[in-house]
């Protein structure tokens, strides 16, 4: 997979953290019924592999797949095993970074200064995650792509429907967006036709 494609191409990648089970399959697939197509499933919770695994084998190539918050080469290989085809982490690790280029797997390492910027070029990535990007604004990613004027940089962490198009505008190719998309009011009480609106409110946001 080409990541920085990928990103380009979606605009958005919808982050789900520690998702109850049962309700899992059932947020993605409303999730992709309002267009949001790249889904990354967090490392944090014991059962992430194995969520990725329902994904890929209830959704096939319809979803595009990744593992994030991962830490670990454990957690990198159970991610790549259950069907990952990306990885994402909050932090710059160059020991990761080569053992996903090693893998044939793109990494996006998190980053914030314009040092770990260059540290995670230097050693091959693809495109960086600005992360947490609620702390800087997107005044900061405007400033870095001075300096950076060929950065393919996602932004997480605080982006949500208020501030998604203005990160696009400052020069983000992406943009990752947590529970703002699925609240846990609506996955309690089973309102997916409302997370599916939401999401499609958000495409229609980021690529109009």
């Amino acid at each position: 997979m080409n990541v920085v494609s990928m990103l380009e191409e979606e605009k958005v990648v919808a982050v789900l953290r520690r998702l109850p089970s049962d309700t899992f399959l059932d947020v993605v697939r409303a999730l992709l019924d309002g267009g949001v197509r790249a889904i990354e499933v967090t490392m944090d919770a014991p059962d992430g592999a194995e969520l990725i695994q329902r994904a890929r084998a209830a959704l096939g190539d319809r979803v595009l797949l990744g593992a994030g918050t991962v830490f670990t080469r454990e957690q990198m290989r159970a991610a790549k095993e259950a069907g990952a085809s990306f990885f994402v982490s909050p932090h710059l690790d160059v020991d990761l970074l080569a053992a996903a280029e090693a893998w044939g797997v793109p990494m996006v390492p998190g980053v914030l200064t314009p040092s770990e910027i260059a540290a995670a070029l230097r050693h091959g990535a693809q495109a960086v995650k600005i992360f947490p990007g609620s702390l800087v604004g997107p005044s900061y990613l405007r400033d870095l792509r001075g300096p950076f004027k060929d950065l393919k940089a996602m932004v997480t962490g605080g982006v949500g429907e208020e501030n998604a198009r203005a990160f696009l505008d400052a020069g983000a190719v992406a943009v990752g967006v947590g529970s703002s998309l699925f609240p846990k009011s609506d996955i309690e009480a089973r309102d997916f036709a409302s997370i599916a609106k939401r999401a499609e409110r958000l495409v229609r946001l980021v690529r109009g």
